[in-house]
């Protein structure tokens, strides 16, 4: 009984993220929802408050009305024509590598966490290697977890801190206030650039991936010893990773 009861509930909520998926660019409110599927409306709204912590699904706060959330997204994409979101920036990681002299890296947005799912080390002697492939951090921590983070909405980025505060804390020279200030001067810039508190004498710079109209689903990020990354450097690390980062949404989405 109870392998039939997991069954249906994953059935259920496969429909409602069908439903979902049908009417994504508008979004779907639970009446809607509950009119659609058939099914009762305290069954939905629990299973539609388990879709959006895994952040299959999103809920607007004005409208209450849900869409696909990052997780679904990233997960279409890792499985579409297009090819594996790893494999396709690829190519460019070492472009970008080899332009650069530097290192960097390609973290992929998952729920409220960035994966460091790639990396590329430049030709500049000195290896600035902050992060290793599979890391996972709380978005906010890192350039690049900034960089995605700053392109959230305002209740997102409430919902990352709340859920992310208790690891957030175990990482010296972090706090809410402090990544809530960085969010601020990276939506200003439009990048992330920091001091890496936990590797002294390293910065790092980040640029947010985002699909059209949406947030960043991944970003590309570059660190380097201080003294590569400057004001006036800065510059020219952006625009590189600018248009790396455009060139990846054409392969993305070439529709």
């Amino acid at each position: 009984m109870p392998e039939r009861s997991g069954a249906q509930s994953l059935e259920r909520g496969m429909a409602l993220l069908r439903e979902v998926a049908s009417q994504n660019r508008d979004g779907l409110k639970l009446v809607e929802l509950v009119d659609r599927t058939g099914l009762d409306r305290s069954t939905a709204h629990r299973l539609l408050k388990c879709l959006v912590s895994e952040q299959m699904l999103a809920q607007n706060e004005d409208s209450k009305r849900y869409r696909l959330g990052p997780l679904a997204f990233y997960l279409g994409l890792m499985g579409s024509d297009q090819g594996n979101l790893r494999d396709t920036a690829a190519p460019l990681l070492t472009e970008i590598a080899e332009e650069t002299g530097d290192t960097v890296f390609l973290m992929v947005r998952v729920g409220m966490e960035a994966i460091c799912a790639d990396r590329r080390e430049g030709h500049y002697p000195i290896k600035t290697f902050v992060v290793d492939v599979g890391t996972r951090r709380p978005l906010g921590i890192g350039a690049g977890g900034m960089a995605i983070l700053g392109s959230l909405s305002d209740d997102e980025i409430d919902m990352a801190m709340r859920v992310n505060a208790p690891r957030i804390a175990r990482f010296p020279g972090f706090s809410g206030e402090s990544i809530r200030h960085a969010v601020a001067i990276t939506r200003e810039n439009g990048y992330s650039m920091m001091d890496v508190p936990i590797v002294s004498g390293v910065r790092a710079i980040g640029f947010p991936i985002c699909l059209p109209g949406g947030p960043a689903i991944a970003a590309f990020s570059i660190a380097a010893i201080a003294p590569r990354i400057t004001s006036k450097r800065s510059g020219f690390l952006v625009k590189v990773l600018s248009q790396a980062a455009a060139s990846l949404l054409r392969k993305l989405t070439p529709d």
